[in-house]
């Protein structure tokens, strides 16, 4: 914004005039304005991919020092053993190791153990007891602790320093303490250990995040860890397991070694490459087995695609018929391409085909998650007038949020309605697509608030209302007036108004489902609509009756 009042000032003074501005002016000032957008809407487009280890230093290594087992430590100055002596001589203390290296055993003299290793110690004491004692006497000795030290830490971390620890400590301890790699800044992959001006060790933390690897060090006082510059990086993005910026060594890499550390999706195939090579942009569109080995120069962009020339689809199938279970059709395949390679059983009723799809799915619950979403905010934010309105909303309020959470666990079933549709047979199918044939039912099934939810033989003389009769008629909390039909192939009727009793003479057909729905007690009319509207839909997405 100062950059754009700035660019203001100096046109109004170019122009002279404090009032008059022309329109070729306005035009320049209003395409500066866009680049600058755009260069800015760019930054933070980038800025929103997220350093690959950034995370690392949120699992509070510094909180966590290690002074435990480590047979590969080495024995130091200043650290502390335990030494025991028993049989014909007893002795029970914690030696330090002095200046020279050296503890001190009674009636043995000083046994020099800088050097050896932690796993070693024991054995290493018991010889030289053993060329005293010769018999009889028997001698354990471990590390009490590891010896203190102080490390200083620099470089690109947030918070450069001298820090306390253990010298069995690893460079994550420190470098927490020292709050981390400046993300910005700093590097992951060279980082260096410092002892008297020389290189001691150099870490890539990349290792430790991908393979778990970080190499064991024995630091000393006044060893210096250091976090050197950023490197190269480059980004990727799209159908990978983790989106980053990744660093790297040298004047550049390669894909193949980019994703071994940011793994591709399965089905990614296709690579989208930017960059700027010799101060030229260049974008190649590449297969992905291609991709692996293309020079990439540090700033380039990595976006891994699953390609849209789709070949071929599958297509599950189920119920009666015979035949595989899932065929496979070039990509466009209509449905009745598919129906004329099925074959049918005898008894598989083909008018009441069903269609499942993952996308309807998906779709459907998206549309519930928005009215359950709609619901909570109704209620969370109505305001009582009185305190019995008061009491009676909590209440009221703790009721619907228990059937919120009741009803996001709803699984849609997604299923596509083809019935009675001339257009059916030419509608295109999509890859994961579903499609079950049922067998002729001759049973008529009452679910929902009724006495007893059950499946009766289907009787063509029968009406609705004899069929709800003969599972126990209405059930206490049932709404009578709200009833939904579920016929076979996926059709529905919803009946309730003022007209349900003429309903209640219908003949039904075989296969349906009679969805008795909930009574909804509550004081708020909108709220009653809202759930009546959120059930209807579970009844439909689902093929269940939610209670309430």
């Amino acid at each position: 914004m100062r950059r754009l009042a700035q660019m203001i000032t100096r046109k109004m003074k170019n122009i002279g005039l404090g009032l008059v501005v022309s329109l070729s002016c306005v035009q320049a000032l209003a395409l500066e304005t866009q680049i600058i957008n755009e260069t800015e809407s760019a930054e933070i487009s980038q800025s929103k991919i997220p350093v690959f280890g950034e995370a690392l230093f949120r699992g509070a290594f510094k909180d966590q020092p290690f002074s435990g087992f480590n047979p590969d430590y080495r024995i130091t100055i200043g650290d502390q053993i335990n030494l025991q002596l028993w049989g014909a001589y007893s002795f029970s203390a914690s030696i330090p190791v002095d200046p020279k290296g050296n503890i001190f055993v009674p009636e043995v003299g000083p046994v020099h153990v800088a050097g050896v290793k932690n796993g070693e110690l024991n054995d290493f004491v018991l010889r030289h007891v053993k060329r005293v004692f010769k018999n009889n006497v028997q001698a354990y000795a471990n590390l009490e602790a590891s010896q203190p030290v102080k490390v200083f830490v620099t470089g690109y971390v947030k918070k450069p320093g001298l820090y306390n620890g253990f010298s069995s400590d690893s460079i994550l301890y420190y470098l927490d303490s020292a709050g981390g790699i400046d993300e910005e800044s700093g590097s992951f992959v060279d980082i260096k250990v410092m002892r008297q001006g020389d290189k001691l060790q150099s870490v890539n933390l990349y290792h430790f995040l991908v393979e778990g690897v970080m190499p064991a060090l024995q630091l000393r006082n006044g060893d210096v860890v250091v976090v050197g510059a950023r490197k190269g990086s480059v980004t990727v993005e799209g159908d990978v397991q983790q989106a980053a910026q990744m660093e790297f060594l040298g004047p550049y890499t390669q894909l193949a070694e980019i994703l071994l550390i940011s793994k591709p999706d399965p089905q990614a195939n296709f690579a989208r490459i930017t960059q700027a090579i010799n101060g030229i942009q260049e974008a190649n569109y590449l297969p992905l087995d291609k991709a692996l080995k293309e020079r990439l120069y540090p700033g380039a962009q990595i976006e891994l695609v699953r390609d849209n020339d789709v070949k071929s689809i599958s297509v599950k199938v189920s119920g009666e018929l015979n035949g595989p279970a899932t065929y496979i059709l070039p990509y466009g395949s209509t449905l009745d391409e598919l129906l004329v390679q099925l074959s049918f059983r005898d008894n598989a009723d083909q008018e009441s085909i069903q269609l499942y799809r993952k996308s309807v799915a998906d779709k459907q619950r998206a549309a519930l998650e928005r009215s359950l979403d709609a619901l909570q905010m109704e209620v969370l934010t109505r305001q009582p007038n009185t305190d019995l309105e008061k009491a009676a909303q909590k209440d009221n309020a703790m009721m619907i949020q228990n059937f919120i959470a009741q009803a996001r666990k709803a699984e849609p079933r997604g299923q596509v309605v083809i019935a009675n549709n001339s257009n059916a047979p030419s509608m295109l199918l999509e890859d994961g697509d579903e499609l079950v044939v049922p067998l002729k039912s001759s049973t008529v099934s009452i679910v929902g608030e009724v006495i007893f939810p059950t499946s009766l033989v289907y009787s063509k003389r029968r009406t609705l209302e004899e069929y709800i009769e003969l599972a126990g008629g209405f059930a206490n909390n049932a709404n009578q007036k709200e009833l939904v039909i579920l016929h076979l192939d996926g059709t529905i009727n919803r009946i309730d108004g003022s007209d349900f009793d003429n309903h209640l003479g219908e003949r039904l057909r075989p296969g349906d489902e009679i969805m008795v729905m909930p009574k909804i007690s509550s004081s708020e009319l909108q709220v009653t609509k809202d759930i009546t509207e959120i059930l209807y839909r579970i009844a439909v997405g689902t093929a269940a009756v939610l209670s309430f």
